[in-house]
């Protein structure tokens, strides 16, 4: 996928869906309807864009998934597909999508990593665990509450004493 088109395809349609479910999305709907209306400019005016419809089935899929992840990579290939049609059939609007990644991207909420993670050991054992960039594990060993060896004068069970 280096074509520079579908690159810019997919950049558009990851910023688009990302904005679904964000208060971002009023303004990446209206972008990407009249994006397309640019194309299309047989819709009558006060009409509704035939996109605008399926945009706003994609955003409701998003905000009514069970999956999220599932269904966001779905509709971002669903709509890196339109987009690259459209790109294909009108080159000169590829400075219009990039427009659009630009001004909605900078809407959308500053990405977050969240790191979360839980070690448990049981039984005597031992666990380490490390997470995230730079992570390291630091071990500190701590005299064992049970001797290596029997205490003198101690003997096995199965040992024979005269």
């Amino acid at each position: 996928m280096s074509d520079p088109v579908s690159l810019l395809a997919m950049a558009g349609a990851t910023t688009v869906v990302s904005a679904m479910a964000t208060s971002a999305w009023e303004v990446a709907r209206d972008r990407t309807v009249a994006l397309f209306g640019r194309r299309d400019e047989g819709t009558a005016g006060g009409e509704e864009h035939p996109v605008q419809a399926e945009l706003e089935a994609s955003a409701a899929r998003v905000r009514d998934a069970a999956e999220l992840d599932v269904v966001r990579n779905r509709q971002v290939q669903r709509w890196q597909e339109n987009l690259e049609d459209l790109l294909r059939r009108a080159p000169e609007l590829s400075g219009e999508v990039t427009s659009l990644i630009d001004e909605v991207g900078a809407l959308l909420p500053p990405a977050q990593n969240i790191w979360q993670q839980s070690v448990h050991a049981t039984g005597g054992g031992s666990a380490y665990g490390a997470l995230g960039p730079g992570s390291s594990v630091h071990i500190h060993h701590r005299a064992s509450p049970y001797p290596s060896s029997p205490p003198d004068g101690a003997t096995d069970a199965g040992e024979d004493t005269p």
